[in-house]
């Protein structure tokens, strides 16, 4: 192979490498607010508007592959806790995260790759953003987030109690039960300390 051509597949590589739509799932979604601006999809395999939408989202990402922004798919049938913080209604459903990885606007436009990613571009900027208390990295957002995380890991809990080390249902229940209560308190004490006015003394 020339260096020419080496040169040309390389780029080729590059240029494809920067356009991929990232999935997303519940365990890498904290890059969302921690690395810029995203576009998001949430989608399910079976909702035929998804898989008509899909290649123009691949233009999407294509077209913004040489700006900041970087583009993401969830699979909101699977990633259920993800689509709860977005509240999630139908699918697809498409959002825009800021650059400050905390105000986000819900895309209500046409579905052609011009006007998305003019939207990105530009566009947002003379729309509303979801409320902020309410949206997916508020309280609300987060609350969601947390009573889903712990029912998931409660139920896997006592599974473990149970079946693994043999607790028996009535005993396990309790320790779980206990469990929760405690993890609940303890993440309501440390939400009302983080949101809490700072008092300053003059």
């Amino acid at each position: 192979m020339t260096p020419q051509l080496l040169a040309l597949v390389l780029l080729l590589l590059a240029v494809s490498a920067s356009a991929e739509v990232v999935q997303l799932t519940s365990k890498t979604f904290a890059a969302v607010n921690k690395e810029g601006d995203w576009l998001l999809k949430f989608y399910a395999p079976w909702c035929g508007h998804c898989k008509r939408l899909e290649p123009t989202y691949a233009q999407v990402a294509s077209s913004l592959s040489s700006t900041p922004t970087k583009v993401g798919k969830i699979d909101g049938s699977t990633e259920r806790s993800l689509a709860a913080i977005f509240s999630i209604t139908g699918f697809p459903s498409i959002f825009y995260v800021a650059p400050d990885g905390q105000t986000v606007y819900k895309y209500k436009g046409s579905r052609t790759a011009e006007a998305i990613v003019s939207y990105v571009k530009s566009g947002y900027k003379q729309d509303e953003a979801l409320s902020f208390w309410s949206g997916p990295f508020g309280i609300v957002g987060q609350c969601k987030w947390f009573l889903l995380w712990l029912g998931s890991f409660m139920f896997t809990f006592y599974e473990y109690l149970d079946k693994t080390l043999g607790m028996g249902p009535v005993p396990a229940g309790l320790v779980v039960v206990f469990g929760g209560m405690i993890i609940t308190a303890s993440a309501v004490v440390g939400m009302t300390v983080a949101t809490a006015p700072d008092l300053k003394r003059d």
